[in-house]
Order: structure tokens, then sequence, then C-alpha cells
């Protein structure tokens, strides 16, 4: 029997709002969940800004995967900023779903639905 290694890539994005956005792709399980801890540990700590992750191409997260996220948003919001997840995959948000409020995770379903309203003239 063969194992099958599936890839698994970040993209980062700076935002003209100065957030950057962190694009996931591939499947985010034991084996891969440690690439995305490093692509969200690179984003500056110290910065008290948004961090966007997009995992609309995320076909499959796993508990591991779930706990990565968990992390870096703790860690965001103790450096004063915040971690939103956008664009969940279906599996991915059937899991954030089962991991509710206790999870603490942010989420947008569309691309900038996050952002903050803009003041009305």
């Amino acid at each position: 029997m063969a194992v099958r290694l599936v890839p698994f890539e970040t993209d980062r994005e700076e935002l003209a709002d100065g957030s950057v956005r962190i694009s996931a792709h591939g499947e985010l399980d034991l084996a891969t969940a440690s690439a995305l801890a490093e692509a969200l540990s690179d984003c500056d700590p110290d910065d008290h800004g948004r961090l966007v992750l997009d995992l609309a191409d995320v076909p499959f997260i796993d508990a591991t995967g779930l706990r990565v996220l968990i992390e870096a948003r703790r860690r965001r919001v103790r450096a004063g900023g915040d971690l939103v997840i956008e664009r969940p995959s279906r599996q991915v948000s059937r899991l954030l779903d089962v991991a509710g409020d206790r999870a603490g995770l942010r989420v947008a379903r569309r691309r900038d639905e996050h952002r903050p309203a803009r003041a009305r003239a």
C-alpha cells in the first residue's frame, strides 16, 4: 500500500487596509498543520492588525488543523489584533460549526464580509 502525500501551500497577500491575508491550499491535517502554523507565525506577532485566513481551497481539516487555528487566534488577540477565517469550504464549515463558540473563531462566509462598515457622510 502506497502513501499518497497531498501538497499543502499558503500564499500571503497584503490588503489595502493594512491587513494580511493568508490563503491555504490543500488538506489541513496532522501531516500539514505545521506548514500552516509556520505561515501564521511568520506574520509579525507584534502587529495589532487583522489577519485573514482564507480556507476556500481547504477540502479537509482535522482536529490538528483546528488546534492550529485556535492557537493562532489566541496569539493574535493577545497581541491586540484579530484573526478571521474567510470563506471556509463546506467541510471546514462543518468542523467550525461543531467546535462552536468554545473555539472562539470568527468566520466570514464571503470575502470581505469581515470588514468594518464605512462611515456614511
